[in-house]
């Protein structure tokens, strides 16, 4: 199944993390080594070897493969009965615990989950309520999210997503064509803050209202899962609502105390106050 082995793979880990202080070892083992497959295979390099030595050679080929290591978001408007929920069930919540409340996507990567909530927003009349703030790993990354382009391969299923979620509109009205590529409309991205990571930077503020942190964890080690989990959890306000992706869980990791369920359906929690 792999090109690459484990030992190959954290000889690469100790190369990023010497070129740019990266720790890339908080990774799922088994996906990363698939994913080096494939960039080997289209970066046309025989092995590990060869792909350190381009990383050392110029930074641009390591914020490439930084940005290409990185597991992409899902398609937009994916499992559209939770956006209905969220529409019909959560916004209430939000908005009773925040009066001009923080949506806060952390670790995006490729911005379909920025760009579903900038237009669920638009679409509620609620965008000038609400700021709508994403981190992400690296400039690059920054740049391609606030770049638009949505790419032919996501952009039917996001279309078909979009349309179970709301019959009465189509997803071409919040699209734009140029130059025969296909775009998020400009004033969608307008009010969207998009900003770089630091390590040490808390994850939400006390305006933040909610959290979407979808199917990340999926690509995560154990013990990143928990690290991650507890600083996001500790740096919540009362009242904050989480989100995580269908097939991921939060519960195992003796964090409890900080959290309690509001639909276990939707993998929905709520920040207790643990004061």
């Amino acid at each position: 199944m792999f090109t690459v082995s484990i030992l190959e793979a954290r000889t690469l880990i100790r190369a990023v993390k010497k070129a740019s202080g990266r720790d890339l070892s908080g990774l799922a083992m088994a996906s990363f080594r698939y994913r080096l497959s494939l960039i080997l295979h289209s970066y046309k390099l025989d092995n590990i070897d060869s792909l350190i030595a381009t990383i050392q050679k110029d930074s641009d080929n390591l914020d490439r493969l930084i940005s290409d290591i990185s597991i992409g978001s899902p398609d937009m408007f994916r499992n559209p009965d939770l956006w209905i929920h969220i529409r019909e069930n959560l916004l209430p919540i939000i908005f009773a615990s925040r009066r001009y409340p923080e949506v806060y996507i952390p670790q995006c990567v490729t911005g379909d989950e920025l760009y579903t909530l900038a237009i669920f927003l638009k679409e509620a009349g609620l965008d000038y309520k609400v700021d709508l703030i994403a981190t992400c790993p690296d400039q690059r990354i920054k740049d391609q999210i606030l770049n638009g382009e949505l790419l032919n391969s996501r952009f039917k299923n996001s279309k078909d997503n979009f349309e179970v979620y709301n019959p009465d509109l189509t997803f071409e009205e919040y699209t734009e064509t140029l130059q025969g590529k296909k775009y998020i409309k400009k004033e969608l991205l307008e009010g969207i803050e998009v900003k770089i990571q630091g390590d040490d930077e808390p994850f939400c503020s006390e305006k933040t209202a909610l959290v979407i942190y979808r199917n990340r964890m999926l690509y995560q080690n154990a013990e990143m899962q928990y690290k991650t989990l507890r600083k996001l959890l500790s740096d919540m306000e009362k009242g904050t609502c989480f989100i995580i992706g269908m097939g991921e869980s939060i519960d195992g990791f003796g964090l409890e105390q900080y959290y309690k369920d509001l639909s276990s359906d939707f993998k929905i929690y709520i920040k207790k106050d643990v004061h």
